[in-house]
């Protein structure tokens, strides 16, 4: 669904819809290419954001995402300037993940 955003018609939503893949698992198969196409920085930041989420014990919330991909090894301290913007975080990860507007815990689209 991530890709119908950046259509710029109802003719081209449309066709887009008509080509989206019936088996869920090729759909999360396309999103996984759509992420290894971005550029090295995006694409490791997906990945990151992807790797908090699936091994995280519970839920995390936007800012607890924002300060865990903004860490490395050995820091001591977290510089505001360093924390990636909520609208980054979920659209480099091509429709996986979803920041809920209620509980601002962010999750895959499909838990």
């Amino acid at each position: 669904m991530d890709m119908l955003v950046i259509k710029r018609t109802v003719k081209a939503v449309r066709a887009a819809l008509d080509v989206l893949p019936a088996d869920v698992n090729k759909t999360y198969e396309d999103a996984m290419d759509r992420i290894k196409k971005q550029d090295d920085e995006s694409r490791q930041l997906a990945e990151l954001i992807l790797m908090w989420i699936i091994y995280a014990r519970r839920p995390l919330s936007v800012k607890e995402l924002r300060h865990a991909v903004a860490t490395s090894p050995g820091m001591l301290d977290i510089h505001s300037h360093s924390l990636v913007c909520e609208e980054i975080l979920t659209s480099v990860c091509a429709g996986l993940v979803i920041a809920d507007k209620n509980s601002r815990a962010v999750h895959l689209v499909h838990k």
